[in-house]
Order: structure tokens, then C-alpha cells, then sequence
């Protein structure tokens, strides 16, 4: 037995080199056995394409398409402000009508029903040019661009919130190929020692039907770290909008610590308050009541506007009409005129309980504001206080992992001369193996816990 310790120890302890690596992880295998490269499974990948975390992130950023759906809220926000942009542009209103008519109207009940009928038309337009609104446009220009600025926010939000997922499965990635290639080492191992002795026959059959029940064990840990590497590597895939017809691969072969370092409290306080996109969003919407209430003040002033119109109606083949001027003809006429038009409404009650709602809105918003600050930093003290608690787990995984060995050969030397059984040195390899993946656990854990921290801080990648 003792060839199977030092093997595994030796294989588990030195990475294994590039070129030793399969073309294809076995996960990758299975999935494309499952599905194939593209939905149907029929066509050949067109292009390959290998990307690193920050090349992640950044196709993240750039194409990911939940980030194209907030573009088009930001141009609707746009077109808004141009919308309010009104003043000096002139408005065109039109009016057709058309219907039956009697032909003699000094008998038009009679004419109508007997049958004698004509076509009324009448064409009306009028132009009408916005001159002064007394500061009602201003504030909505102002709300326009407040509303343009807390999309561009969101925007930036969200960028922070896909870099933490893509950090967290392009880790979860490796993480996966790490512990896989861990506990495949020691499953091959366990079947050619159990093939050589059940070649060589002896031995007592009990220990030999342990091996048998560890590498089945072994080998179910397998399938499920293969479908967790599996359906983190189809999500990322979505994430960095990569097509099923290209096949993808990470360019990380090992998953290691970053080289990052946790950095004193204050400086992930000071940069929460100031860059976190939701706070900022709160600010942006604090402005918005203000700018609500004040508009509310000035909406009982007038508007100031400039008109002209024009209006035609025809009625062909009419007779009893006793007027026949334009403006006095109700069916046959042409008329037009311009001036200037000044328009208003004062209702003092529903005017001063909108601007009494107003202010109760603006209140209640600087109250969510202040309370969002206060969460905001306690989200940054929780982040922080796990990045400081992991480096320590990564510490003493570290030690787990050299007293796990130690126990390793210890137990193999007992079990030489006589003084362990079969299930002790199983139990030892199982230990150093759990060791050994808690390890990797432990760095997956703070590379996560550092791209957490960088987005509890609204930090957003560039």
C-alpha cells in the first residue's frame, strides 16, 4: 500500500504541467455529449475563443444585453428631455370633418329625412407657437436631465453587479477543475492498486471491498462537481454573451489566491459613500422631489403663446341660407385669424395640497437616503469583516493540510508494520483530501470576497 500514498501525496502536492492538460476538460465533454456545441448538436464551432477574467468582465460590460436594455432607457429618458424642450417650437393642430347635410335647410328637418341630402366638409388648422411657460419648462428640462443622469447610474450599478457574477463563476470554474483534478488523482490511483490486487489475489478481501466503496464515493463526487463546472461555465457563457456556436474556454488553468489585499476599513467606507451607484441614484431622486415641489409652486402661472388659424367648410348644392358671410355661414364659409393667447388656472386647495405632498415625498426620500448610507456602510462592514476571516481560513487550511499529510504517512507506516488496518489509511487519505479541497474552498472564497468588496464600494470596472 505504500506506493499509493507516496503517489498521491506527490501528484496532489505539484501542479500538474500545461501540456499535460486535456484539450477539452471532462466537463466540457459531457456538456457537449449533452447538448453539443450548439442547440441542435450538429454544427462544428465556427471560432474559439479564450478569455481571461478581466476579458470577461469586459465583454461583460460592453455586450452583456441586460446593459443594452438600460441604453434604451437611457435614450427614452433623452427623447424625453427633448420632448420638454418646447418653447419657440411651433404646434400644428388639425381637423377634419365630413357628414351628411340637408340640401334645404329653411325646411332641413323634412329635407333631411325625406332623402335630400349633400356632403358637409370642414377643414380646420391652427398654429400655435409655446412663448413663455413663467420657469415650468426650465423645471422639467431640469427633471429631464435628472432622470437621463439616474439611468447612466443604474447603468453603472448594474456593470458592478455582472463583474461580481463573473468573478464569482469564472472562480467557481476553477474552483470545480481544481477539486476534480484532486480527487480524480486519488480514484485512479485507488483503481490500479485494487486491480493489482485483486490480480495478485490474498490479502484480506475486507479492505479490498473498502478501496471498492472509496473510489465508488470518489466517483459520484466527480459527476457532481462536473455538473456544477458544467452549469457555471453555460452561465458565464450568457454573461459574456458568447454564441453556442463558439467554443469557449477560460484561460486560467489554476485557480490562486489574488494578489490583492484587504485594505483598512476606512478607505471601503469612504469609497462606498462616495461611488456606491444606489446611494447615488437616492441623491438623484432627492433632487427630483425638490425640483417636483418647487414645479408645483409655479404651475398656477400662466402660459404665453402665439396663434393663428385657418378653417374651410364646404357644403355643396345648399339652398334656404339666409346668411352667406364667412363668419355667419355655418356651412359654407372661410375663415382665419391670429393673436396671442394667455391661459391659466388658479385652484388655490388642489395647488397647496400637491405642493403639501411634495415636500411629504422629499422628506420621506432624505429619511430612505440617510437610512440607505447607514445599510450601505454595514454591507461593507459585513464584506469586510468575511475577506478578513477567509485570509485567516486560508491560514489555517494551510496548516490542515500539512498535519492531514503528515497523518498520511504516519498512518501508511503503521499500516506497513501491522498497526493500522485498511480503514485507517483510507480515512487518512480522506482526510488529506478534505484538507486539501478546503484549501481550494478557502482561495475561491477570498478571490470572490475581494470582487464582492470592489462592489459594496460601487467600484466599476473600467
Amino acid at each position: 500500500m505504500r506506493p499509493i500514498a507516496l503517489f498521491l501525496v506527490i501528484l496532489l502536492i505539484v501542479p500538474v504541467p500545461a501540456w499535460a492538460e486535456e484539450e477539452d476538460s471532462p466537463a466540457e465533454k459531457k456538456a457537449n455529449g449533452l447538448w453539443g456545441p450548439t442547440p441542435l448538436g450538429q454544427l462544428t464551432p465556427s471560432e474559439s475563443v479564450v478569455l481571461n477574467l478581466e476579458e470577461c468582465i469586459q465583454r461583460t460590460i460592453t455586450s452583456n444585453r441586460e446593459l443594452l436594455v438600460i441604453d434604451q432607457e437611457i435614450q427614452t429618458a433623452q427623447e424625453k428631455e427633448d420632448e420638454v424642450h418646447k418653447i419657440g417650437y411651433p404646434v400644428l393642430e388639425y381637423e377634419y370633418n365630413v357628414g351628411p347635410a340637408p340640401k334645404d335647410v329653411s325646411r332641413a328637418v323634412d329635407s333631411f329625412f325625406s332623402g335630400e341630402l349633400t356632403v358637409f366638409n370642414k377643414l380646420k388648422l391652427g398654429l400655435g407657437v409655446p412663448l413663455q411657460t413663467f420657469g415650468k419648462v426650465n423645471k422639467g428640462r431640469e427633471l429631464a436631465s435628472l432622470g437621463i443622469r439616474a439611468e447612466k447610474e443604474k447603468k453603472e450599478g448594474k456593470k458592478t453587479e455582472l463583474a461580481l457574477k463573473v468573478s464569482q463563476l469564472y472562480y467557481g470554474v476553477l474552483l470545480a477543475r481544481e477539486v476534480r483534478r484532486l480527487i480524480k488523482t486519488a480514484r485512479d490511483e485507488l483503481a490500479k492498486q485494487i486491480e493489482k490486487r485483486e490480480t495478485r489475489g490474498g490479502g484480506d478481501p475486507t479492505a479490498l471491498l473498502k478501496m471498492k466503496l472509496f473510489r465508488a464515493e470518489l466517483e459520484r463526487r466527480m459527476e457532481e462537481i462536473d455538473k456544477k463546472e458544467i452549469m457555471a461555465k453555460e452561465a458565464l457563457r450568457i454573461l459574456i454573451d458568447v454564441g453556442p456556436s463558439v467554443r469557449f474556454e477560460i484561460a486560467s488553468d489554476r485557480l490562486r489566491q489574488v494578489s490583492k489585499r484587504v485594505a483598512p476599513f476606512e478607505k471601503y467606507r469612504e469609497a462606498a459613500l462616495h461611488d456606491r451607484r444606489d446611494l447615488k441614484q437616492l441623491d438623484i431622486l432627492t433632487e427630483v422631489r425638490s425640483q417636483r415641489a418647487a414645479l408645483e409652486k409655479l404651475l398656477p402661472f400662466p402660459n404665453l403663446g402665439v396663434g393663428a388659424f385657418f378653417e374651410m367648410g364646404r357644403t355643396p348644392d345648399v339652398t334656404g341660407i339666409t346668411t352667406t358671410d364667412d363668419f355667419s355661414d355655418p356651412l359654407n364659409f372661410t375663415r382665419a385669424g391670429f393673436g396671442l393667447r394667455l391661459a391659466g388656472q388658479f385652484d388655490f386647495h388642489a395647488t397647496a395640497s400637491r405642493i403639501r405632498q411634495a415636500r411629504s415625498e422629499l422628506f420621506k426620500t432624505k429619511i430612505q437616503r440617510e437610512l440607505a448610507r447607514d445599510g450601505a456602510i454595514l454591507e461593507v462592514k459585513e464584506a469586510y469583516l468575511n475577506a478578513k476571516n477567509i485570509e485567516q481560513e486560508i491560514e489555517r487550511t494551510e496548516e490542515a493540510e500539512k498535519l492531514s499529510r503528515q497523518l498520511l504517512f504516519l498512518t501508511q507506516s503503521n499500516y506497513d508494520i501491522g498497526l493500522a488496518e485498511a480503514k485507517d489509511l483510507i480515512e487518512a487519505l480522506q482526510s488529506f483530501l478534505e484538507a486539501r479541497g478546503k484549501f481550494f474552498e478557502a482561495v475561491f472564497n477570498y478571490n470572490v470576497a475581494i470582487a464582492t468588496l470592489d462592489h459594496k464600494t460601487g467600484r466599476t470596472p473600467q
